[in-house]
């Protein structure tokens, strides 16, 4: 493959975006592929049990993940904004100082979850039928949190530079992979919730691999001649002042699912495997808004560096109009076609999971259109440098699903459902804290150039 880079600072707007946005929705898709097929083959052909034990763990790996993905998200917006300015120099040691960062940050993350595994399954309330299952799953899911942090490294960063068809390129690799992987391991093996564990693994450091031959070789930011591997201390306040916010971000929403996954837990493993099937069609829901949103927060850190701030609103508008659009389709969908899609991850014999799972979809599925459009404005603040406020809106839509869930299901009485309830009030609340602070215009003096 050849590098690719593309300019946002000129040409359709809304093409341009949507064009840029396509190879990180496809690679989105793929990532997801790797929760989304343990999940699958677990509750297709081990049990439902073992889909809830596969599910309980993904609060506490989002809280883990995020906060290392968040990071190099932000941190990227700083290579883009450099990119946009002319100033490229300042790019490999922006690369480099983020690349120690991630370096230590995912082993030390890596080395806190393996010893406190046992722990944190007890804080969140795992039921006893599927506590071993659980545990297992989480130890071997942390190894490849180096992995994982260094394939977001990169994908992220290529992105700056306009390179968003290599990081899919790989993903599909090794997506692919972990799905044969999770077939293999648990058909053929029988090694059941550990197998798939182990399949992800495998499949994301293969991963990692690809991403540093590839780049070494053809990509000339990732070329690094002797003494250009750095950790720039001024760089990294920078680079600390896009990135923390995002990975704080990643990791505050991280801790609330966990918080709520405790509430969850508390209602039995059939509520859980529903949560479980549910929330990954929700995520299925997010991936186009999230692929448009991500490509816009780099065309408006492209654009707003090079001073074209009435092109970067009008890419904000245009972006905002499309995923709205896509939003109600997936609304749609999810509201007439729910029992058939938790069907994807249970049996048929699975009734009860598969009712509970399709009225908890169709109470927060007429409202996507709230977190489309929270998308969209929280990327513009990331994208033009204002990282802190685009974290506390977040912030607002954790609280908020978090302290709602408890009082729609333990305080009003709606128990299970009301978890479901509290899911578009975060999105409300988020969206309105993004879409004000836009308009107050005070996002304009956070640029880094």
């Amino acid at each position: 493959m050849r590098a690719r880079s593309a300019s946002m600072l000129e040409g359709p707007i809304l093409s341009r975006i949507l064009g840029f946005s396509f190879p990180i929705f496809l690679g989105l898709v793929f990532q997801t592929f790797y929760n989304l097929v343990d999940s699958i083959v677990v509750g297709k052909y081990v049990s439902a049990d073992a889909l809830a034990a596969v599910g309980t763990t993904s609060p506490i790996s989002m809280l883990l993940v995020g906060m290392m993905t968040g990071f190099s998200v932000g941190a990227s917006v700083v290579a883009a904004q450099f990119l946009g300015a002319g100033q490229k120099e300042k790019i490999k040691p922006t690369i480099s100082t983020t690349f120690w960062f991630l370096l230590f940050f995912s082993l030390f993350l890596m080395a806190l979850g393996l010893i406190l595994s046992s722990n944190i399954m007890h804080w969140v309330n795992v039921p006893d039928n599927i506590y071993v299952d659980t545990v297992a799953y989480f130890r071997i899911y942390v190894l490849g949190l180096l992995f994982m942090a260094l394939y977001n490294f990169f994908a992220s960063f290529l992105r700056s530079v306009g390179d968003s068809t290599t990081p899919l390129f790989f993903l599909i690799i090794s997506s692919v992979l972990n799905i044969f992987g999770d077939l293999f391991f648990v058909l053929v093996l029988h090694k059941g919730v550990s197998g798939v564990a182990w399949a992800t693994v495998i499949a994301q450091g293969i991963s990692v691999f690809l991403c540093v031959a590839y780049t070494r070789r053809r990509n000339e930011y990732f070329q690094f001649d002797q003494g250009e591997m750095v950790f720039d201390r001024v760089l990294f306040k920078d680079i600390l002042r896009l990135g923390l916010p995002s990975g704080i971000q990643a990791s505050i929403t991280g801790i609330g699912f966990v918080m709520v996954q405790s509430l969850i837990n508390s209602y039995g493993s059939v509520s859980i495997a529903a949560y479980t099937a549910a929330s990954k069609m929700e995520q299925i829901t997010n991936l186009p808004m999230s692929g448009v949103a991500q490509g816009l927060a780099l065309f408006i850190g492209q654009n707003i560096g090079a001073g074209q701030e009435k092109r970067a609103k009008k890419g904000l508008y245009q972006s905002s109009a499309f995923v709205v659009l896509i939003s109600a389709l997936m609304s749609l969908l999810i509201f007439v076609a729910g029992p058939y899609l938790m069907q994807l991850f249970v049996n048929a014999e699975d009734a009860q999971v598969i009712e509970v799972g399709a009225r908890f979809m169709k109470i927060w599925a007429p409202l996507i259109v709230l977190h489309a459009i929270q998308e969209c404005f929280v990327s513009f603040l990331r994208g033009a440098g204002d990282s802190l406020f685009s974290m506390i809106s977040m912030f607002f839509d954790l609280i908020t699903r978090t302290v709602m869930a408890y009082v729609f299901a333990l305080g009003v009485g709606l128990e299970f459902m009301g978890i479901a309830w509290a899911i578009p009030c975060g999105w409300l609340l988020a969206a309105l804290c993004s879409v004000l602070r836009y308009f107050s215009g005070r996002w304009r003096s956070k640029s880094v150039v």
